[in-house]
C-alpha cells in the first residue's frame, strides 16, 4: 500500500482529535464508544460505563462479536456490546462470566444469522460416552449452539437470532452413538449460577432432521431448543445425563418470539431458581418444556402459544432424568393456547412416584384459554387440554377450553390436594375426567383421589360431561352446570369409594342416582 506524508499527517491529526474527544467525553461522564469493524484487537476505554459497538462486515461476524464480548468480560460489570441495524453472520459464539448487556436495535432490525455450516464439538467431547457438554464451550469445543452463555449476570435484548438451514451442524454431535445434525439451542443460558434477562428477542428455526417421527406431520426441525435455560456442565467422572450440574439463579424471558423450533422455550435442571416467562409468542413448536425443577418457581404468564402440534402447549415433567429434586411449583396463568395435531395444552407429569419417590411438582393452571384446531381431522379424545398425573398438588381454575379431547384430565395426586373450579369447557369429547378407564378410550392407569370439582360450566360434550372412573375415590363433584352431553352429563363407574355428588345441575347421569 502506498503512503505519503500528507496522509500520515492527516491520520495523525484525526488520531489527536479522537483522543481529545474521548478525554473530554470521559471528563463529563459521557459513555465512550469503541467501534469494531474488523477482527483487530479492541481498545477498552476507561469510562465508568463502557459500550462497544460492533458493525456487520457482510461475511462472517463471529470473531468481531466474540472479541467484543471477551473485552466486556475483561472490563467487568457495566459493559455493553451494541449491535447496529443490519445482518450479522456467525458460527458458534460462547462466553463465560459475562456481566453486562448484549443489545441490538430491535427485533427484525438487528439480525444474527447462522452461517450454512457450523463446526462440530471437539473430538474428545463428541463420543458415545462423553457429550459435548463434558467440556467448556470455546474454539476447541464449539457447542452446537449459536450463542452459549456460561454463568454471569447479563441482559440480551433487541435482536433476531435465526438459523434456517437444513441440519446446520453437518458434522454432527454424538448422543449415545447417534449423530445429531440439529442445533441443540439457539440461545443457551447455562453454567452453575447466573442471572439472565432476555427480552424483545426473536428466535427462528427451520426444517431439518426429524426429531419425533416421520410423515406428513409438523415434526421436522433444525433446532431442538430455542431459548434454553439449563444446567449442563459436568463433574468428573460423569453420567452424561443424570450427573449434570444444576443451574442456580434468577431468569426472565419476556416480550420475545420463538418460531419453528422443537422446544422453542426450554427449561431443564434448575436448582434454587426463579424463572419468569411472560408475554411471549411461541408458534410451530411441539414441546415448550419445563423438566426437572428443584426448589424452583416458574411463572408462565400472558403468553400466546399457537400451532402447538404433536406435543403440548407447555410440557412439565419431574424426575424425567434427575431424581434428587426438591418441591417446585409452576404457575400457568392468563395464556392463550391453540393446539392441533393431537397436542395437549398444559401437560404436567411427575415420574417420581412411579420410582418410589415422593412427588415434588405442584402446578397452578388458571385463567388460560385453550382452543383446539380440529381442521386437521386428527384430534382424538385421548388428548386432554389440561392434564395432571402424579403431581403433589394441582389447581385448575378459571380456564376456558373449547373443543378437543378432554377439557381437564387428572389421574392421580400424590399429595391429595386438587381443585378443579370455575372452568368453562365447551364442545370437548369429555369435559372433566378424574381417573381413567380404557373402556371409554383412555389408557391412564392411576386413579384420582381427593379432588374437588366445583362450579364448572361444561356444555355440549360429545360423550361425557364430568366422569369419575378407574377407582378414583374421595372426590367431591358439586355445584357444576353440565348440559348437552352426547352420552351422560355425569358418569361414575362405581369402582371408587367415598365419592360425593351434590347440587349439580344436569340432565342425564349414570347411575341415575349418584351418591
Amino acid at each position: 500500500m502506498k503512503s505519503n506524508r500528507r496522509g500520515k499527517t492527516a491520520a495523525a491529526i484525526v488520531l489527536v482529535m479522537v483522543v481529545a474527544i474521548a478525554m473530554l467525553m470521559s471528563t463529563v461522564g459521557v459513555t465512550t464508544l469503541v467501534s469494531v469493524r474488523t477482527t483487530t484487537a479492541l481498545t477498552v476505554a476507561t469510562a465508568s460505563d463502557h459500550t462497544i459497538v460492533v458493525y456487520p462486515n457482510g461475511h462472517d461476524d463471529t470473531s468481531d462479536i466474540q472479541t467484543a464480548l471477551n473485552a466486556c468480560v475483561s472490563y467487568g460489570p457495566g459493559c455493553t456490546v451494541q449491535l447496529v441495524k443490519g445482518t450479522y453472520y456467525i458460527t458458534q459464539i460462547a462466553i463465560t462470566g459475562f456481566q453486562g448487556s448484549f443489545l441490538g436495535m430491535g427485533q427484525g432490525v438487528t439480525i444474527i444469522q447462522g452461517l450454512p455450516t457450523l463446526a462440530s464439538p471437539g473430538s474428545a467431547y463428541n463420543t458415545s460416552t462423553v457429550p459435548f457438554w463434558g467440556g467448556l464451550p470455546g474454539p476447541g469445543n464449539p457447542w452446537p449452539v449459536l450463542l452459549t452463555l456460561v454463568n454471569g449476570n447479563y441482559r440480551i435484548s433487541g435482536m433476531t437470532i435465526t438459523d434456517t438451514y437444513y441440519n446446520p451442524v453437518p458434522g454432527g454431535w454424538n448422543f449415545y452413538g447417534t449423530a445429531i445434525t440439529q442445533l441443540y439451542a439457539t440461545i443457551l443460558v447455562t453454567g452453575e449460577q447466573a442471572s439472565a434477562a432476555i427480552d424483545h428477542v426473536t428466535a427462528i428455526g427451520g426444517a431439518g432432521q426429524a426429531y419425533i417421527g416421520a410423515g406428513p406431520t409438523p415434526d421436522s426441525f433444525n433446532g431442538i431448543n430455542g431459548i434454553d435455560f439449563e444446567g449442563m456442565l459436568l463433574p468428573t467422572p460423569t453420567s452424561p445425563l443424570s450427573d449434570q450440574i444444576p443451574l442456580i439463579g434468577t431468569f426472565t424471558l419476556t416480550n420475545s418470539v420463538m418460531e419453528d423450533i422443537y422446544g422453542a422455550f426450554a427449561v431443564e435442571n434448575l436448582l434454587n431458581a426463579q424463572l419468569t416467562a411472560c408475554y411471549n409468542s411461541i408458534s410451530g413448536s411441539p414441546l415448550p418444556s419445563l423438566i426437572d425443577l428443584s426448589n424452583t418457581h416458574v411463572w408462565f404468564c400472558g403468553n400466546q402459544v399457537t400451532n402447538a402440534a404433536l406435543g403440548a402447549g407447555l410440557y412439565g415433567a419431574q424426575s424425567q432424568i434427575k431424581t434428587d429434586l426438591l418441591p417446585s411449583t409452576v404457575y400457568v396463568t392468563d395464556n392463550y393456547f391453540e393446539v392441533n395435531w393431537v397436542a395437549n395444552g398444559p401437560y404436567f407429569v411427575d415420574l417420581g412416584p412411579s420410582e418410589g419417590l415422593p412427588a415434588s411438582l405442584s402446578a397452578v393452571v388458571t385463567g388460560n384459554t385453550i382452543v383446539t384446531d380440529t381442521s386437521c381431522g386428527c384430534y382424538t379424545l385421548a388428548y386432554p387440554a389440561i392434564f395432571g398425573y402424579d403431581l403433589s398438588s394441582l389447581v385448575v381454575s378459571g380456564n376456558v377450553v373449547r373443543s378437543g379431547g378432554t377439557g381437564v384430565l387428572i389421574t392421580n395426586l400424590e399429595g391429595n390436594v386438587g381443585w378443579v373450579s370455575g372452568n368453562t369447557v365447551l364442545g370437548a369429547m369429555v369435559g372433566v375426567a378424574l381417573g381413567a378407564s380404557t373402556t371409554i378410550g383412555y389408557d391412564f392407569s392411576a386413579p384420582a383421589y381427593g379432588i374437588a370439582v366445583t362450579a364448572n360450566v361444561v356444555k355440549n360434550s360429545a360423550d361425557y360431561g364430568i366422569i369419575v372412573v378407574g377407582g378414583s375415590s374421595n372426590n367431591v363433584v358439586a355445584f357444576n352446570y353440565v348440559k348437552g352431553s352426547g352420552l351422560y352429563d355425569l358418569y361414575w363407574d362405581q369402582t371408587g369409594t367415598g365419592d360425593f355428588w351434590y347440587w349439580n345441575i344436569y340432565s342425564t347421569s349414570y347411575p341415575a342416582v349418584l351418591p
